[in-house]
């Protein structure tokens, strides 16, 4: 099991838990892969009310989780934790760490430079292989609206979506040439 540390260990503004956080971070961390070498550090900033996350490797074996309040709070309840959108945001950012530290997955640009057609169809292979994995579970018309929004509406851009959502051992490569297709597939035609 990975080794997860939280911080803050005892939150003031939410009332969430951090070894509650770390439970379910834990589980998440070994369904993606992450093995027990990894040391998964959660800082969550309490203060922050947007919905917010990113994952980075620091040095070989330890990955930083930043993380708003707002991305583990309830939609329903304010300042609660959920246990399913902790899950659920834990399971991207993790999934893409994991991505990252494989050698046959390649070399993906650093998150602020992926253009966002890459960044969302990076987004459906991970919440595919979550969705197969059961850490998170009835999201693939979400994603699709999201795909689409970025892709374009065709057939085309259906079929890459499905393949990227169904798909397995996928390289960044991979990724890219299907966001390429399927933005192409809906581009203008030349006059």
């Amino acid at each position: 099991m990975a080794k997860v540390s939280v911080t803050p260990e005892q939150f003031e503004l939410v009332e969430f838990d951090a070894a509650e956080i770390a439970a379910v971070a834990a589980e998440v961390a070994d369904a993606v892969g992450l093995g027990s070498d990894v040391e998964v550090a959660i800082e969550v900033d309490e203060a922050a009310m947007q919905g917010k996350a990113s994952a980075k490797v620091v040095d070989g074996g330890h990955v930083v989780v930043e993380v708003t309040g707002g991305a583990f709070e309830s939609l329903k309840r304010t300042r609660t934790f959920d246990e399913a959108r902790a899950r659920a945001v834990l399971g991207q950012a993790l999934m893409r760490v994991r991505d990252r530290l494989d050698p046959a997955f390649g070399e993906a640009p650093a998150d602020d430079d992926l253009p966002v057609t890459e960044d969302s169809a990076w987004a459906t292979y991970i919440e595919g292989r979550l969705d197969r994995l059961g850490v998170l579970t009835g999201r693939p018309q979400r994603r699709i609206y999201h795909f689409r929004v970025r892709h374009g509406f065709s057939d085309t851009v259906d079929r890459v979506f499905d393949r990227l959502w169904n798909g397995d051992g996928l390289s960044w490569a991979d990724i890219s040439a299907a966001s390429a297709e399927a933005a192409g597939s809906t581009a203008p035609a030349a006059s």
